[in-house]
């Protein structure tokens, strides 16, 4: 078993040993650009502005020829659509790009992401993939790394070859670039390396005032090998806030005991499959090390999270920085905090029974790993699906039972300010937060502090952060465009009801790259049919629980504005993520802005059409 586990670990290691064997004498496609350039490019026949998946500019990208990791020119004559991979970390970028659908065959060793399992199989990893399976799947494509270059051209018999070969985390970024231009989809490539630096930066942030720690990572017991300098592995526990003691060495080198004892690691970090125990350590030569006397030898889930040169990364660095340093990560108690009613409130101890008054609470806690210490929420609580499990406790905010949230003997319960009215009550029962943000900032701060209140401070960072990354692409997205004039219907009871100036649904109009036409009023409000008519809306989005559908507006005098005669008025999928601020006010704002600007997102919504004789509204758009 032991020298099977060995292989696994080599082949997966390969990925990055073999980085050095690329060279000038690699075939290629059509030429070999310099044997010095690691860098690759893309060259088509259109301009930059045509690089987009919409099908209507498919032909005018293809064919596209680009320049691989191994430094050749290959050319892409149409869109892939049966890609076979050959490195899990390629397939797990493909997965980061929205791009997974179009994978037909992948090695024995993926892993990652779920549905993969249901893939066919094409053998083991770059060479020793089983040629005759490849050509059975008849791909478009083929996707590998250094570790195929030996079956190059056995490869390329079959269909193109791309070579993608990261040997670094600055690489990853490269990595999905390529694949962005290979696949006509350099939005969602810039959009996943947003968020892969984003992250980086959120977790590296959380450990850089914290002493650094010497570890020691095993990567196989018998013979002792490990991460020398240079290796993705020594780059996490960099970024991690922690210092390979053999640093200094490069690749995977072959150790001693003696070695080890005398760089004396503060933390050891085994994996599943390197044939060593945290009780080994205890019992073996490393029991003398300042990571054994102090019980800092940690087994980590897996070590292809480590690995695997793709965002999946993330996974890895981000549990190895808690491991380095739990105190970066552990609120320190008791507690006193200023929460969003300017009050003061001191927590005893980290909360293990919580009850939340608002949906977008509990929502927040779930996201930031801390659902498991609810213990109450109310009636309208309803996602994620876990929360049908956890007891409710009545009505919103101020409709809470009182005598059902005192009855679960809470050591915290949350709430915003539809709370206030009973505020008094609550206290008596247990200390209360309130947590009422107005605006995306704050409600970024309010995840802030919940993951400080709940000792989840790293998770609420990571949610942040991916947050922050996601709105930034969509103003980034949206930035040139011409904004939109747009009507959100919330109800339709004795009026339409609509969202004003303060309120979420105008700041997302406005981040999507729209303008409401009721910005100039306050809160929310109901506007005549008039005044929609005078104000012409080019686009009308309606709650899916407004109580009017889009073909009610194709008779009437709301017939006459651009948004009805175009067919673009559109249902929102779902309310509670455009009026709920919590993390998933980000799809809201997804969903409205590919609503506004769908060439923009490569994104054609469902047109209203309208019978020639209720009105004039036709299904463009």
């Amino acid at each position: 078993m032991r020298k099977g586990a060995l292989l696994i670990v080599l082949l997966l290691l390969g990925a990055v040993v073999a980085s050095g064997c690329i060279g000038g004498s690699t075939t290629t496609s059509t030429q070999t650009a310099a044997e010095s350039s690691t860098s690759t490019s893309v060259s088509t026949t259109t301009s930059t502005t045509t690089s987009t998946t919409s099908p209507a500019l498919t032909k005018e990208y293809y064919p596209v020829t680009i320049t691989d990791f191994a430094n050749r020119t290959v050319t892409i004559e149409k869109p892939p659509e049966r890609v076979v991979t050959l490195a899990p970390s390629i397939t797990e970028d493909m997965y980061y790009l929205g791009l997974f659908g179009k994978i037909v065959g992948v090695t024995d060793y993926d892993d990652f992401p779920k549905g993969v399992e249901n893939i066919t199989r094409i053998g083991g990893y770059g060479k020793y993939a089983n040629l005759e399976k490849i050509a059975a799947l008849k791909p478009d494509l083929i996707l590998a790394d250094s570790y195929s270059l030996s079956i190059l051209p056995s490869l390329e018999k079959i269909a193109p070859v791309v070579i993608v070969d990261p040997h670094s985390l600055d690489d990853i970024p490269k990595a999905l670039e390529l694949l962005g231009k290979v696949f006509n989809a350099e939005d969602s490539a810039k959009k996943a390396i947003g968020e892969f630096n984003a992250k980086i930066d959120a977790i590296s942030s959380a450990v850089k005032d914290e002493p650094r720690v010497k570890v020691f990572y095993v990567v196989w017991n018998n013979p002792l090998m490990t991460a020398g300098g240079g290796t993705f592995i020594s780059d996490i526990i960099t970024l991690a806030g922690g210092e390979n003691i053999f640093n200094d060495t490069s690749g995977w080198p072959q150790v001693s005991f003696e070695q080890v004892l005398e760089r004396n690691p503060d933390v050891i970090i085994l994996t599943p499959h390197c044939g060593m125990s945290v009780q080994d350590v205890y019992k073996g030569p490393l029991a003398n090390t300042n990571a054994a006397k102090n019980g800092k030898v940690y087994m980590i889930e897996n070590e292809n999270d480590l690995i695997h040169p793709s965002p999946r990364v993330i996974l890895g660095l981000e549990e190895v920085a808690k491991l380095l340093h739990p105190d970066a990560f552990r609120v320190k108690y008791p507690l006193t905090i200023t929460d969003f009613a300017n009050r003061t409130v001191t927590i005893g101890k980290e909360p293990q029974r919580i009850v939340s008054l608002a949906p977008s609470i509990t929502e927040t806690l779930f996201y930031i790993g801390a659902g498991d210490k609810l213990v109450g929420v109310t009636d309208y609580a309803d996602f994620p699906p876990a929360v049908k499990n956890i007891t409710r406790i009545g009505g919103y905010g101020k409709y809470a039972n009182l005598e059902k949230i005192a009855a679960l003997k809470p050591d915290l319960i949350l709430a915003d300010s539809y709370a206030m009215p009973i505020l008094e009550s609550l206290e008596k029962i247990a200390p209360v937060v309130i947590l009422d943000p107005k605006d995306i900032n704050g409600i970024y701060r309010k995840i802030e502090l919940l993951g400080e209140i709940t000792n989840r401070e790293e998770a609420a960072r990571v949610v942040v952060a991916d947050m922050k990354a996601r709105i930034s692409y969509v103003q980034s997205t949206v930035s040139n465009a011409t904004p939109v004039r747009v009507f959100f219907i919330l109800s339709y009871y004795n009026g339409y009801w609509t969202a004003g100036k303060g309120t979420f649904i105008d700041s997302l109009i406005s981040l999507a790259g729209g303008e409401n036409i009721f910005n100039d009023v306050s809160g929310w409000g109901v506007a005549s049919e008039e005044q929609i008519v005078a104000r012409n809306p080019e686009v009308i989005i309606i709650s899916p629980n407004a109580g009017i559908k889009p073909e009610d507006l194709c008779s009437g005098p709301l017939a006459s504005v651009d948004a009805v005669k175009n067919g673009r008025v559109y249902v929102l999928s779902d309310e509670n993520v455009v009026v709920r601020p919590g993390p998933r006010i980000v799809y809201g704002l997804e969903e409205i802005a590919e609503l506004l600007h769908p060439d923009l997102f490569h994104y054609t919504p469902e047109p209203l059409t309208c019978s020639a004789g209720n009105s004039t509204a036709n299904s463009t758009g």
